[in-house]
C-alpha cells in the first residue's frame, strides 16, 4: 500500500476534488503573507463563521431570529478561533507608507 503525505508538492497524485484543488491556510499564515509583502492588516474577520453548518435553520429564521444571529456573528467574527473555523475570511490590508513612496 502506498502512503502519501499531503502537501502542495504531491496533491497532483489524487483525482481533483474539493479537498485536493483547494488550499487552506491558517490565520497566522495569511497574516505572515501580508507582513512579507509589507502590508499592514487593517481588519481580518470570518465571513461565514458557522453558518454553513446551520444553513437549513438560517433559511427558516424570521427577521428577528436572523438579527440575533447577525449580532452574535458580528460579536465573534474577529475571534482568532473563529477565523480558523470559518470557510471564508476577509483580510483587509494597506500598503505601508514606505511601499507607497516607492511607487
Amino acid at each position: 500500500m502506498k502512503t502519501a503525505v499531503l502537501d502542495a508538492t504531491n496533491l497532483s497524485i489524487f483525482k481533483k476534488s474539493f479537498w485536493t484543488d483547494t488550499y487552506y491556510s491558517s490565520k497566522e499564515e495569511m497574516e505572515q503573507l501580508y507582513a512579507s509583502r509589507n502590508l499592514k492588516i487593517i481588519d481580518h474577520f470570518a465571513q461565514d463563521d458557522m453558518a454553513p453548518l446551520l444553513s437549513n435553520q438560517v433559511d427558516q429564521w424570521n427577521e428577528s431570529e436572523f438579527d440575533v444571529w447577525c449580532q452574535y456573528h458580528y460579536g465573534v467574527c474577529r475571534e482568532p478561533s473563529i477565523l480558523g473555523a470559518s470557510n471564508h475570511v476577509i483580510i483587509i490590508g494597506k500598503k505601508s507608507s514606505e511601499e507607497t513612496k516607492k511607487r
